[in-house]
């Protein structure tokens, strides 16, 4: 049986490997919440840490992050407390028009 030496490249399946386990420890969560029309600057939406059962240090280390649909990002996640707070106030007619419901 011959040793391979340290500088010989990992075969492509170990790299495979490798990679599959370092990415199967991250996922992507999806999370809907409902604020009230015309909310406040500031005003407390959500604890995304406890509702998704991490603390704030453990959100900041996978670089948690809102991803808006449209231009404006309305909402700002405190990566240090792991709350969802109003970054922009929101007007329906200006999101939504005139459809029903307003998601």
């Amino acid at each position: 049986m011959k040793l391979r030496k340290s500088e010989d490249p990992l075969p492509g399946r170990a790299v495979g490997l490798i990679l599959v386990l370092c990415v199967s420890g991250m996922r992507a969560e999806t999370a809907r919440y409902s604020v009230p029309e015309e909310a406040e600057r500031g005003s407390f939406v959500a604890s995304i840490a406890k509702d998704l059962g991490l603390t704030g240090e453990e959100l900041s280390a996978r670089q948690a992050r809102l991803v808006p649909e449209g231009e404006k990002q309305y909402l700002e996640l405190n990566q240090r407390t792991g709350d969802l707070v109003v970054r922009e106030q929101m007007d329906r007619e200006e999101l939504c028009g005139q459809s029903e419901p307003c998601l």
